[in-house]
C-alpha cells in the first residue's frame, strides 16, 4: 500500500498507508470520514504551523458555525474579517498571532483537551511557523 494525499476535508490530509477499496473501478482510501474529521480537528489544535484560510473554513463548518458566529467568538467586530481570512485557501489566513493562540486554545476546549491548555499556551503555540504547504499527516488506525 501507499500513502494518499486526502483533499475531501476541504485542505491536504496525507493518509499513511489506508486501507483501500474498489469504488467503480478505482481504488480510494476506506475512511470513516467522521472520524477522520475529528482527528484532524485535534490535529490542527496542535499543528506547528500557521493555519490556512481553508484549515479555518475547515474548523468553522466542524464546530456548525457561521461566519458571524466565529467571529463572535474571537472578539471580531464582524463576519467579513472570517471571511477574508478563508478566502486565502492554502496560504495563511491572515489571522493575527494572538487571536490563532485564543481560536486553538478553544478549540481544545471543545475538543476535551482542557488538560492540556497549560501545555499548548506555555509551549506548542510559543512560536507558530509560518503557514507551509505540508499536509496534516493522519495514520488510521486498521480494522481488525
Amino acid at each position: 500500500m501507499a500513502d494518499v494525499v486526502y483533499k475531501e476535508l476541504g485542505f491536504p490530509i496525507l493518509l499513511v498507508d489506508p486501507p483501500m477499496v474498489e469504488v467503480r473501478g478505482e481504488q480510494v482510501p476506506d475512511v470513516n470520514l467522521k472520524a477522520l474529521q475529528e482527528v484532524a480537528f485535534r490535529l490542527l489544535v496542535v499543528k506547528t504551523a500557521r493555519l490556512t484560510g481553508a484549515e479555518v473554513r475547515f474548523i468553522r463548518k466542524y464546530l456548525r458555525l457561521r461566519q458571524a458566529d466565529l467571529a463572535r467568538v474571537l472578539n471580531m467586530a464582524n463576519h467579513s474579517v472570517v471571511s477574508q481570512w478563508e478566502s486565502r485557501e492554502d496560504e495563511f489566513n491572515g489571522m493575527e498571532y494572538n487571536t490563532e493562540v485564543l481560536l486553538r486554545v478553544w478549540m481544545a476546549a471543545k475538543a476535551g483537551l482542557g488538560d492540556q491548555l497549560m501545555d499548548l499556551v506555555e509551549d506548542k503555540l510559543k512560536n507558530l511557523t509560518p503557514a507551509k504547504g505540508e499536509p496534516l499527516t493522519v495514520d488510521l488506525p486498521r480494522a481488525a
